[in-house]
């Protein structure tokens, strides 16, 4: 009789499973391209809906009118409050040599960060006589809850690399700061983005739950929904590769190839009467994207442009958004 096997339950990929620092996500890695451009953008979460498109890949649907599940983001212009410039050590990597601030930062900011609100522009004019040493320049940007359907007044503020060389990088940053970036000025319709969010949160599980193992049978001693073997006496240490009870969600994760099917200004294109659920209506700029992206209705997610192509199909046909 052959001995029974089964694949391993939980992605090895994902550990270790932590939670994430903050409600929104962190980015460190950009496109490397000499397009000179902010590399990302952001949205808050609305829902999932159905769309019907004409189906552009290859496949037997090909020409046909398909319903395709796609995601709603709102996404208000982010505000670009100053700059950060970066150089290389040649033992600690990459460190910050100095900022610079708008000297007219939104009132709301104030609930978020504490800048001064006359600014520092001289520090720019610090960093451009410094160009030389300098290996990155980005942006400090902050969105507008207040201009999308939520309550909350707190904008979240974070990083956003630019493309470039470090000259262009100095000359488009000192050029946009106190100013409003659109999602038309980082994507275009039928491009490829990065969706980077964090997970919902779900707490503790156990590891049944948690990576899928099978329970032990009824005559297992003590427990049943553990793992049966975590490891040998010596070495006295649990390997990482042992599923263990822990935090469920709330991590950082990121989708790769995401296709932005729709991008408008007109929030009753994609109005649901009564409003989404667990969010509302919309009230500014939204974009559709095909399939799911991580994290809860309301939660911001950032879209960075894809770091790997596949390839650009084309502007899409949307025909019709169910609402």
């Amino acid at each position: 009789m052959s001995q029974k096997n089964r694949p391993r339950s939980g992605s090895l990929g994902f550990k270790p499973k932590v939670r994430a620092k903050r409600m929104y996500p962190e980015i460190d890695t950009y496109e490397d391209t000499d397009e000179e451009k902010p590399l990302g953008f952001a949205g808050y979460k609305v829902g999932m809906s159905r769309v019907m498109m004409i189906d552009d890949t290859e496949g037997a649907t090909q020409g046909q009118e398909v319903a395709q599940a796609v995601t709603i983001l709102e996404a208000p212009p982010l505000r670009v409050y100053g700059a950060r410039f970066y150089v290389e050590d040649p033992n600690s990597g990459k460190q910050v040599f100095t900022e610079a601030w708008t000297e007219s930062p939104a009132k709301e900011l104030q609930r978020a960060t504490d800048i001064p609100k006359d600014g520092n522009m001289e520090n720019l004019e610090k960093a451009k006589d410094h160009s030389k040493s300098l290996e990155e320049v980005r942006l400090l940007v902050h969105t507008q809850p207040s201009r999308a359907g939520l309550s909350r007044k707190t904008p979240e503020n974070f990083e956003l690399g630019l493309g470039g060389s470090v000259q262009s990088q100095l000359e488009l940053a000192q050029e946009m700061i106190g100013k409003e970036i659109e999602f038309s000025d980082v994507f275009d319709e039928g491009e490829f983005s990065d969706a980077v969010a964090v997970t919902k949160g779900k707490g503790m599980e156990g590891p049944v739950q948690r990576y899928g193992i099978k329970k032990l049978g009824h005559k297992t001693q003590k427990k049943r929904r553990k793992a049966g073997n975590v490891g040998p006496w010596h070495p006295e240490t649990l390997s990482w590769k042992i599923p263990l009870p822990g935090q469920e969600g709330f991590n950082n994760r990121t989708e790769l190839n995401k296709r932005i099917l729709d991008y408008g200004e007109d929030p009753e294109d994609v109005q649901r009467e009564g409003g989404f659920k667990n969010y509302g209506e919309v009230k500014s700029n939204y974009i559709i994207i095909k399939g799911s992206v991580p994290g809860p209705s309301e939660r911001l997610v950032r879209l960075r442009t894809a770091v790997r192509k596949n390839g650009s199909p084309g502007n899409p046909e949307v025909t019709y958004v169910e609402k």
